[in-house]
């Protein structure tokens, strides 16, 4: 019993180790605000979407660009519809978008789709001279303050901001909510303290803006990986750019639904994070070591690092479970020290749950039964993230298309907290 005792100490210690800082991030969020952003003079801006087959719901984005509280002469709206077989083009062409369509079945990817795009845009001539350029998924939807807000924040002087991502479909099942819950604690938990504190924040693949300045030094969109969003990040946060995060600029979009669907969505991330690290995290160690940049160990650890040390353990304790039953020797002396483990994480993620759930009660859609109901599944969620983590590495992973049905408007999705 002392072995297993020791090797939960060891683990445990790592971990704590790693992530002691967040819970100092938890404390920050708690009891600080980040400086707001001043108002500004309206900017021109590009919003740029990537769209496969989302003729459900792209109608309903256009229509909350359409509305923004900003004026409308300096927003243009691009559509890279990607080896679409619907009318996706056709409904963006209506709703006023200029659309490009491409075709081709080697190059699949959003990597690919906004590299397109961003190519033809800087072949559009002088008319087509931007700040900066919105990067949104087909699916999201806009709070009419969205381009505003992320306006100051890049008049305030940063190159990149990403806004506060909230969620469609919280109320369907507990893997939509699993998701929804896991990206509002990532913006007030994580993006928050770092804007807070003065740290980089972390692009999560939808709601974010990039200024002229960053794509004419990187020469276009050159992020193709399974996760280029988090390829982005890591390679900005290396070169020693800060992300900013504006928590007034808040964006929708719908989750999956279906165990199945977000195993090989889930699976995708997992392949891309280990793509991101293989080509950025060098150059994030690097920095870290010699420039101190707190940001870079940030970026190194939040993102994986804490479902690998999870998983050793679990697997760990799977392989001398077994070979106890093989060998016959008492069980009794190992499964409760395997339950204390398994009781910490799913408590520690219960309490994980609670915060983010009580702090952000007012920003989640759905009834008051599904808000409680919800974080016991929570951790439920954030642990089948171990077995995809095992099998990633050796899956062969692509960019699966999720269909998205959501037709919502930001009045019917607050709607659903009513019921």
């Amino acid at each position: 019993m002392s072995t297993f005792f020791l090797i939960n100490n060891i683990v445990g210690g790592i971990f704590g180790l790693f992530y002691i800082y967040q819970l100092y991030f938890i404390l920050v969020s708690l009891r600080k605000c980040p400086e707001p952003f001043p108002d500004a003079d309206p900017k021109r801006y590009a919003i740029l979407i990537c769209a496969c087959n989302e003729s459900n719901v792209i109608g309903k984005l256009l229509d909350s660009i359409g509305t923004q509280d900003y004026p409308k002469e300096l927003i243009d709206v691009f559509v890279i519809a990607d080896n679409c077989t619907d009318n996706t083009a056709e409904i963006a062409r209506g709703k006023g978008a200029t659309v490009f369509e491409r075709f081709d079945k080697t190059k699949i990817g959003k990597g690919y789709a906004l590299s397109s795009l961003f190519d033809h845009i800087s072949g559009g001539g002088k008319k087509w001279d931007y700040e900066g350029y919105f990067i949104f998924d087909a699916d999201n939807i806009l709070d009419s303050r969205f381009v505003r807000e992320m306006n100051k924040a890049m008049s305030a002087g940063y190159k990149i901001a990403t806004g506060y991502r909230n969620s469609k479909n919280y109320g369907d099942n507990w893997v939509s909510s699993g998701y929804a819950l896991w990206f509002m604690r990532e913006s007030k938990y994580l993006n928050y303290p770092r804007q807070i504190l003065g740290l980089s924040s972390q692009c999560s693949g939808t709601g974010f803006v990039i200024h002229r300045d960053i794509l004419s030094r990187e020469g276009g969109w050159g992020y193709f990986t399974l996760t280029e969003d988090v390829e982005f990040t890591f390679a900005m946060v290396a070169q020693g750019e800060k992300i900013a995060f504006c928590e007034t600029a808040i964006l929708f979009d719908e989750q999956p639904v279906k165990f199945g669907v977000s195993w090989k969505q889930r699976t995708r991330w997992v392949k891309g994070y280990f793509q991101a690290y293989h080509r950025h995290g060098a150059d994030l160690m690097k920095r870290f070591l010699t420039k101190h940049d707190f940001s870079c160990y940030d970026m190194l650890v939040s993102t994986l690092a804490g479902a690998i040390i999870s998983l050793a353990l679990f697997v760990f304790y799977f392989i001398a479970i077994a070979i106890y039953a093989i060998a016959g020797f008492p069980l009794l002396d190992i499964l409760p020290w395997f339950g204390l483990y398994v009781g910490s994480c799913y408590g520690g993620l219960i309490i994980m749950g609670i915060i983010t759930t009580k702090t952000e009660w007012d920003l989640i859609y759905c009834s008051t039964a599904k808000k409680i109901a919800y974080i016991a599944t929570f951790p439920l969620f954030l642990i089948t993230l171990l077995p995809i983590t095992l099998c990633a590495p050796f899956s062969k992973a692509r960019w699966p298309h999720i269909e998205h049905i959501r037709a919502f408007d930001l009045d019917e999705v607050k709607k659903d907290s009513e019921k």
